[in-house]
């Protein structure tokens, strides 16, 4: 989580350090995919459910920040599927909070960030 933070709001010097080291924390989960649907298997399991920093969050920092450079289709095919199919099963998408007002406020905080540097 820190790594994913900084590369998305890190000062300049920390983000590309953090961008590798969250790539490299993500390719261990692109790999622990194997050929599967999910982490377990062909269901939602525990592990999805714990990855949904990854699922749903990690894509609103992005957006929020404009760092699209983390989860991308190139990079990470599998965990890229994983997420879009994740967020799109019915008990997740319910209990998720909506995605466009969750992006403003995190640019909201982004800017006093910034403002703070």
């Amino acid at each position: 989580m820190s790594a994913i933070f900084k590369a998305c709001w890190g000062e300049e010097k920390e983000h590309e350090k953090a961008l590798e080291e969250a790539s490299e924390l993500l390719q261990f989960l692109e790999n622990e995919l194997k050929e599967k649907r999910y982490f377990g298997g062909e269901t939602v399991g525990l592990l999805d459910i714990a990855a949904n920093m990854i699922g749903y969050w990690l894509g609103v920092l992005e957006e929020a920040s404009g760092a699209s450079e983390l989860l991308t289709r190139e990079k990470f095919p599998k965990l890229f599927n994983w997420a879009n199919e994740f967020v799109c099963v019915s008990a997740i998408k319910e209990s998720l909070p909506p995605r466009d007002k969750h992006v403003a406020f995190m640019r909201k905080r982004f800017g006093m960030v910034n403002a703070s540097k």
